[in-house]
């Protein structure tokens, strides 16, 4: 499945296997980065940080590949505070320049080529402000090849990923294997995974540094072996 086909057939369950609104603890820290704003949000989905954002006062944007995730946030509470745009990535299109920049949940990982990841930083890049912040949200590689593991334990649902790697491409599959009560559902998708390292040289590459990475939102530096990366790039002329 392509990325816009997978927001296509979940948009409809996201919220509800996830939640209608992020961690407050995720949009407390992405609110701060922020100060003053504006931002804009690559896969923005269903709204569940961006609404929040705007509802604490900054001009948020966002763009999806998916129509059917954009008329779900439409459709929320708060969804019309939210300026959104129908766009593929890694291309991105809207105009200005922002404060923040953010791509969460994996949506980066959906990205099948190191190319195309790549292209997304640097088109990410010339988006931001001087003082600008490039914040990517990705999982560590999978233990392994191939296996299951748990992907989210939430009160509506458990997620696992059944997955296969190819270690030379790192390009991934995987079944995502929803299941809770009366419900059953599995959504293949693919992507690719990203190390730390490579990270930073794509953003290297778009002229950032990184300034900061942690493994959750509460800002614990990241380690070894965390199964969460979150990478905070500045400008390397700061």
């Amino acid at each position: 499945m392509a990325a816009e086909t997978y927001g296509d057939g979940y948009a409809e369950l996201f919220d509800f296997v996830y939640g209608a609104e992020a961690p407050d603890s995720m949009v407390t820290t992405l609110a701060d980065l922020a100060e003053d704003g504006p931002v804009l949000e690559l896969g923005v989905g269903t709204g569940r940080v961006a609404i929040p954002l705007a509802a604490r006062g900054l001009a948020v944007t966002g763009v999806d590949s998916s129509t059917a995730m954009l008329k779900t946030l439409a459709g929320k509470p708060g969804g019309d505070s939210v300026r959104t745009a129908l766009s593929e990535l890694p291309q991105i299109a809207v105009d200005g320049r922002y404060r923040l920049v953010a791509c969460l949940d994996n949506t980066f990982l959906l990205l099948t080529t190191q190319d195309a990841q790549t292209q997304c930083v640097l088109n990410a890049a010339e988006m931001l402000t001087d003082d600008g912040l490039l914040v990517l949200e990705t999982f560590a590689r999978a233990p392994g090849d191939f296996g299951v593991m748990p992907a989210h334990l939430g009160e509506n649902a458990t997620v696992l990923w059944a997955y296969q790697v190819d270690p030379l491409s790192q390009q991934f599959h995987i079944r995502e294997i929803i299941y809770g009560e009366n419900l059953m559902r599995v959504v293949p998708f693919d992507g690719r995974g990203v190390s730390p390292a490579e990270l930073d040289l794509m953003a290297r590459l778009a002229g950032l540094r990184l300034r900061e990475r942690w493994c959750d939102w509460e800002r614990t530096p990241v380690e070894s072996d965390s199964p969460l990366v979150i990478s905070v790039f500045e400008r390397a002329d700061q």
